[in-house]
């Protein structure tokens, strides 16, 4: 039988409870009951429960602080919270904290019944998972939050596996941070270990956190903020201040946060996308750092394929002398990271482009030195996309099929499946020479195209935006919202606005700078 207790400062609400259901036919029993929460949760530091059910307001203590202690004692106790009014402030709060559902006084029998019993067949399949598991319950968790990241589930299936592991997902907040250590400095299992050590006494009490091993070098952790505060720079200190205190390097990469679970793949693409900078001096960086105004994005990413490369440093220029100074450093580590990503295709750099990256300096107030640098980073970065060019090395025609495919066809059905099972071969061998030879995800690759396709539709045309999300074959609005504001630090109907804005202020010539969809 599974444990229940119930808390609620009125006796009589009390025994309602007990005598309004069956209870014993949801295989549960009513093991401790209480008018003073106090009570209660000395009887759960010492006695296991699967079920609490409160009231959100008493005056010994309210519930929505009783959830938070409970949740410190075991964290798997499911939830239930009763209150005589509706505040949507509490529910939202309460479901935050992770309570599995909030009900109205007078008590409605059936609505509990469904709810006792809704918890009790979540508690047995979380048993039969464990049971399948075992010891390496913990290497269950790590593939879903590896899933998570990468989006790689399907929505049932993994509302099924959270709701298996007990993972609330009511949270408002959500942000990746990446931590990625030298594997030449020490043996990365023990490196990663210490770290791992560490972040788990730091974030107890401050974040829920969900972690997986990418590989013995490669920590990546999902935090959601108990208080719902962002990570700040005061994170990144906190992190410099751990590598003195364990001795040992590694680098911090701290991805946006997002208020939906659905977008957690966002947030890891963004910390992924920094990871570059830890073959610099940087020790850690924020990626909301690097976020600029899209119109300065299409000057940086231009293809290198089609670059003239005199041109493309003539317009750096200009970039770097028009914009503020509070924005230079923003400027150079986007054009490091397009430098990198068209250099490097997401392997390990090559030594000269590691030797210059090395040398990287912050030369905010010393522009000429600053802009000297830019020249020396992408001379070397062309030279190398050149010579990659020229003389390939174990490449991969399917690669370059999935590529083609996707800038050809921007199709809503498109994806891993079926492109493999049109060149018979298998999705996950594909997936996986993909990510070695374009540093991308799948799905990563396609948002990214899909939002430049969208970029250049928004600057050329007149179409709604209803229309541009259909034709470059993102599955909803609002998902295209999301991932646009994310990725260019502003809504697509504030760009179109502010290009128009642009369009009248300009110049009949023109502007000095070209976004990649004007490019000749």
């Amino acid at each position: 039988m599974y444990q229940a207790v119930i808390v609620d400062d009125n006796p009589l609400m009390i025994e309602d409870i007990r005598n309004s259901i069956d209870w014993a036919a949801h295989d549960f029993e009513i093991c401790f009951s209480s008018v003073n929460p106090l009570e209660v949760l000395t009887y759960l530091e010492h006695n296991p429960a699967d079920l609490m059910i409160t009231d959100i307001s008493m005056p010994q203590m309210n519930g929505l602080e009783l959830i938070e202690r409970v949740r410190k004692i075991n964290p798997l106790t499911a939830v239930l919270v009763l209150s005589a009014k509706k505040d949507f402030e509490s529910v939202r709060s309460a479901m935050r904290q992770g309570a599995e559902n909030y009900l109205l006084k007078p008590l409605n029998p059936e609505e509990l019944a469904e709810s006792v019993g809704q918890i009790a067949a979540h508690i047995h399949e979380r048993s039969l998972v464990y049971d399948a598991y075992g010891c390496n319950m913990l290497s269950y968790r790590s593939l879903f939050v590896e899933g998570w990241l990468k989006a790689s589930l399907s929505r049932e299936d993994f509302i099924y596996r959270a709701r298996i592991l007990g993972i609330n997902l009511e949270m408002d907040n959500y942000t990746v941070v990446c931590f990625s250590a030298p594997p030449d400095a020490m043996p990365g299992k023990e490196n990663m270990s210490r770290l791992f050590d560490y972040l788990l006494s730091f974030f107890v009490g401050h974040f829920i956190c969900h972690f997986c091993f990418e590989s013995p070098s490669n920590l990546t952790c999902i935090l959601c903020s108990v208080d719902g505060s962002r990570l700040s720079e005061e994170f990144i200190a906190r992190m410099e201040h751990a590598r003195m205190i364990l001795k040992m390097p590694f680098f911090t990469a701290v991805g946006s946060t997002v208020d939906n679970y659905r977008d957690v793949a966002v947030s890891y693409q963004n910390a992924s996308e920094c990871l570059f900078l830890q073959y610099t001096p940087i020790r850690g960086i924020l990626f909301d750092e690097m976020i600029l105004p899209l119109s300065l994005h299409g000057i940086i990413e231009q293809d290198y394929s089609e670059l003239n490369e005199a041109a493309y440093l003539t317009q750096l220029d200009r970039l770097m002398n028009s914009v503020p100074v509070r924005q230079r450093i923003s400027c150079l580590l986007n054009i490091l990271k397009f430098g990198f990503q068209q250099a490097s295709a997401g392997r390990m750099p090559s030594e000269n482009l590691a030797d210059i990256l090395g040398k990287l300096f912050f030369y905010q107030d010393d522009l000429p030195l600053m802009l000297q640098y830019i020249h020396e980073y992408v001379h070397i970065c062309c030279e190398i996309y050149t010579d990659k060019k020229e003389y390939p090395s174990a490449s991969y025609p399917a690669v370059d099929a999935v590529i083609n495919a996707i800038r050809e066809s921007p199709d809503k059905d498109i994806s891993l499946k079926t492109l493999a099972a049109r060149m018979n071969i298998h999705p996950s061998y594909l997936g996986s020479i993909f990510h070695q030879q374009t540093g991308y995800y799948f799905n990563d690759y396609l948002n990214e195209e899909r939002l430049k396709q969208a970029v250049a539709l928004i600057e050329t045309t007149d179409l709604k935006l209803k229309d541009i999300v259909g034709r470059v074959g993102f599955s909803s609005q609002t998902y295209f919202n999301r991932q646009f504001k994310s990725r260019y630090g502003m809504t697509p109907n504030v760009y179109r606005r502010e290009l128009r804005m642009k369009t009248l202020t300009s110049p009949r010539s023109g502007s000095a700078f070209r976004t990649p969809s004007k490019s000749t």
